[in-house]
C-alpha cells in the first residue's frame, strides 16, 4: 500500500471528510495527537457492541460496515472508503459501537482517542458542524436501506448492490475491468436477499448485456441500466 499524508493539513483525503473546511488550529490539533494505524483484508477495525474508544479516519482501502442480522446472518449497511469516519458519534449515552466494520482490502487510517477528539470538537464550530452534518448523512443511509427491504424487488436490490460496489470501486466505463474483494454471499447480505438469488440474478444481468463479469473480475457495468432497475429517478447522482 502507498505510503499516506499524517498531516491533516495537507492530507488530500481532507477534503472528502468532516474535517474539509475545519481550520488551521483544529487541523493542527488533530494532527498532534493521531497516529497511523493498518488493517490487513479480513481484520476487524472493531466489533458490535465493542466499546469506542477513539475516532478512526479512512485514508486508503474498502470496509464493510455491517449489522449482526436474523439466525447471526449479517447485513451490510454500506461499503465504506477514504474519507469515513467512525467513533464519531459516541457520547455518554451511546458509548458502544452498533455495527461491525472488516477491511474487505488493505486498509490505512488515522486514529484518534475518543476524549482528544471530543475536546478539540468542542473548541471547534466547523468541526462540530461537519459532525452534525455526517449524523443526518448517516441517519438518511438508514432510512433508505430501511425502505429498500420493505420495498423492493430483489432485481432492484441486486442492481443497487452493484452500484454501490461500482462507487466504492470507482468503477468508470471508459476502463477495461476491476476485481472486487466481495464474494457473492456478501453481495447478497449487501442487497439483503440469498447467495442463489444473486447468481440468478447477476446471470439474468449478463443475459441482458448489462454486466460482463468473471467470478469477481468485472469487465462491464452498464451503469446507466442498473440505475434504472434499481430505481433511481435520475442518472445525476440521486440515489447514492
Amino acid at each position: 500500500m502507498e505510503a499516506t499524508d499524517h498531516n491533516c493539513i495537507t492530507c488530500k483525503v481532507r477534503n472528502c471528510s468532516l474535517l474539509k473546511t475545519c481550520d488551521k488550529p483544529t487541523l493542527t490539533a488533530i494532527s498532534a495527537y493521531k497516529f497511523p494505524r493498518s488493517l490487513q483484508k479480513g481484520e476487524r477495525l472493531f466489533s458490535e457492541g465493542d466499546p469506542v474508544r477513539g475516532v478512526c479516519f479512512i485514508k486508503q482501502g474498502l470496509l464493510k460496515v455491517e449489522l449482526n442480522g436474523k439466525q447471526g446472518r449479517p447485513l451490510i449497511l454500506q461499503i465504506a472508503g477514504k474519507g469515513s469516519v467512525f467513533g464519531h458519534r459516541a457520547n455518554a449515552s451511546h458509548s458502544v459501537h452498533t455495527f461491525s466494520a472488516t477491511a474487505v482490502s488493505e486498509v490505512s487510517y488515522c486514529y484518534i482517542s475518543r476524549n482528544l477528539f471530543n475536546k478539540i470538537a468542542d473548541k471547534s464550530p466547523s468541526l462540530k458542524q461537519q459532525l452534525v452534518n455526517r449524523f443526518l448523512d448517516e441517519l438518511a443511509l438508514v432510512e433508505k436501506k430501511i425502505v429498500n427491504l420493505a420495498h423492493k424487488t430483489v432485481r432492484e436490490k441486486v442492481a443497487e448492490a452493484l452500484l454501490m460496489i461500482a462507487e466504492a470501486y470507482r468503477y468508470e466505463e471508459r476502463k477495461l475491468s476491476f476485481q472486487i474483494n466481495f464474494c457473492r454471499q456478501e453481495i447478497a447480505d449487501l442487497a439483503d436477499t440469498t447467495k442463489g438469488q444473486v447468481s440468478k440474478i447477476v446471470n439474468d444481468f449478463e443475459k441482458e448485456g448489462l454486466i460482463k463479469c468473471v467470478a469477481r473480475k468485472f469487465s462491464y457495468l452498464n451503469i446507466a441500466m442498473l440505475r434504472q432497475i434499481a430505481g433511481y429517478s435520475s442518472l445525476s447522482g440521486e440515489g447514492k
